[in-house]
């Protein structure tokens, strides 16, 4: 299942269509929500194989310290809506497509001392590396990851009944959707 492989572009106009796959009898189908977002520090290193359990056991880890290579997981609630992306008529009725911004929404409804120490470091304004995953399991993020600049802030709601969170976005431009295989941590 794994889509790990970013595509050849076409150099000109005689380009084959690629393949599709549609199933009447069982369709292959995926649901929504994020619910973990995986961060490491920008220059930790790659995974050599992103699907592999061993790997990510090595390197998950919500204190340690080690190498610099350790991957913090978020237990969120989040999103993916469709990237921004710029299009401009250039000439002879053609068209130029820009690069996509995309931008993962998320919540932390888990506030306690050592979250909201996170929150402040992350005020410092630095990129970092980053993986998300979907409740049916999916992950996306290749074996680089996506270098992106996360932003969270604190939200305190007017109702005592309602729960304070950790609002916040992951963004990065590619020209290319985030790749994407199943998650050994599902």
């Amino acid at each position: 299942m794994s889509v790990l492989n970013l595509p050849d572009c076409p150099t000109g106009c005689d380009t084959g269509l690629p393949a599709v796959d549609f199933d009447i009898c069982a369709p292959e189908l995926h649901y929504g929500e994020i619910e973990k977002i995986y961060i490491a520090a920008a220059d930790a290193d790659d995974f050599t194989n992103v699907e592999d359990l061993a790997e990510w056991t090595t390197r998950l880890s919500e204190s340690a310290v080690v190498t610099g290579n350790e991957i913090r997981a978020l237990t969120v609630i989040g999103e993916l809506p469709e990237p921004e992306q710029t299009e401009q008529t250039i000439s002879g009725d053609r068209t130029a497509v820009g690069f996509k911004q995309f931008t993962v929404n998320f919540e932390v409804d888990e506030t306690n001392d050592i979250n909201y120490n996170w929150l402040l470091t992350l005020e410092c304004n630095v990129k970092f590396k980053f993986w998300f995953e979907t409740a049916d399991g999916l992950l996306y993020g290749g074996n680089e990851g996506i270098l992106a600049t996360i932003r969270v802030n604190q939200v305190i709601p007017r109702e005592r009944t309602e729960l304070a969170k950790f609002i916040g976005t992951a963004k990065w431009k590619s020209r290319f959707s985030p790749l994407r295989c199943l998650s050994p941590n599902a």
